[in-house]
């Protein structure tokens, strides 16, 4: 009988090639517009992005340009050259550095103004976050402060760091899975170094006192661990009847170098506003080395996080777990192990089932070594079952 494979269903959706189009011109389609304003009316905003790119990984935009309509340049080619010197060698090796870097910095420029939608300075001969040098990010015509890019060094990566009035200017015209593709399957970023979730409440009930009374009922403890530790960051002043003048409202769950941290504070504090019949508190989740796949689903990742964030939203919500890229890499390296040791050692296993007649048991004994045993945390089987 033959295989069945190779054909195609007929209501299979092909991506439509949009090659030689400028990007203005490129006609989106009615679900992007969609997921745009499904964000807008999402109470559940992005507040704070950053993820890390590789430099070479530039080089996959062009496979994408076909069906995106953005045109990037082509790589360079580069023939062969017979070298009769150490100079040549070194001239050619120069040489080749950089029209490579040519070719991948006017990669990046056009990524960031055509998938990002962001404008850019030169470089300020100042860096951040251990890169040597850095660039800042401004909105379409350079008035607004957006975020910067890091570069220089850390194994020749980037790192994009995007602030709250950023996210406004990207996802104001750019779709969280629009993004997720780009970030995540054409540039191979599969872990965000930190983004973070905010509700905002203007009702005055979810409030820095009742979160702390939800902290003491244990609605911030995740899945496992413990209940994160509460600090208390208000300021007040006292006026003439002894009463409290609050200049600054703020309850922490957790701490800054935890995966999840939390934040409710009063906003209307933070901008100023002096408007008395006015309430505005946001509850805030800063959430570090997580998955990209959260991209696809910010309301669902925020309501699995904990019983307070499920709490925030009237209207039902299905959660979407998303997972910590260490924990995916801690079931991946035992599969990875497994893997490897099957490839190294299958055949001689398949051997000893043979002699000693499927007697698993007493292939097991013959192998195992009498010295220190490797262990593995409890969890790993769980992961595993997970992956499986």
């Amino acid at each position: 009988k033959k295989s069945q494979g190779h054909k195609v269903q007929s209501d299979y959706v092909y991506r439509p090639k949009k090659s030689g189009l400028r990007p203005e011109f490129v006609n989106h389609t009615v679900n992007e517009y969609t997921f745009i304003e499904d964000y807008e009316q999402s109470p559940v905003i992005i507040d704070y992005l950053c993820f890390t790119v590789k430099l070479a990984d530039l080089r996959h935009c062009k496979k994408d340009a076909p069906y995106s309509g953005i045109h990037f340049p082509e790589a360079p080619k580069f023939s062969q050259h017979h070298a009769k010197t150490i100079d040549d060698i070194e001239a050619y090796n120069r040489y080749f550095r950089e029209v490579t870097m040519d070719y991948l910095q006017e990669t990046l420029r056009r990524f960031i103004q055509y998938v990002l939608g962001f404008n850019y300075g030169s470089p300020r001969g100042k860096g951040f976050q251990f890169y040597e040098d850095s660039f800042v990010l401004t909105s379409e015509y350079g008035d607004d402060y957006c975020g910067q890019v890091g570069f220089g060094g850390n194994r020749d990566t980037l790192h994009f760091q995007i602030t709250g009035h950023g996210c406004k200017h990207l996802f104001a015209n750019r779709s969280c899975r629009f993004l997720h593709h780009w970030i995540s399957t054409v540039l191979c970023c599969k872990q965000l170094s930190r983004i973070d979730l905010a509700f905002d409440d203007y009702d005055g009930l979810h409030t820095c006192e009742a979160a702390e009374n939800v902290s003491r009922l244990g609605g911030f403890k995740r899945s496992r661990g413990f209940s994160p530790k509460v600090s208390n960051g208000d300021e007040w002043d006292w006026d003439e009847n002894g009463n409290k003048i609050f200049s600054r409202e703020e309850r922490n769950f957790g701490s800054r170098q935890s995966l999840v941290y939390w934040r409710v504070y009063n906003k209307k504090l933070e901008r100023n506003i002096t408007a008395e019949d006015f309430s505005w508190y946001r509850s805030e989740v800063e959430l570090k080395k997580w998955d990209t796949d959260i991209l696809l689903n910010p309301v669902g990742g925020f309501v699995a996080l904990n019983a307070y964030a499920a709490s925030l939203l009237s209207n039902t919500v299905e959660p979407v777990i998303t997972k910590t890229k260490s924990r995916k890499r801690v079931a991946c390296d035992v599969l990875a192990a497994s893997y490897w040791a099957k490839r190294q050692y299958g055949r001689l296993v398949n051997s000893l089932l043979e002699l000693y007649q499927g007697d698993f048991e007493k292939v097991v004994t013959t192998l195992v070594r009498d010295d220190t045993v490797l262990l593995y945390p409890s969890m790993h089987r769980k992961l595993i079952n997970a992956l499986e």
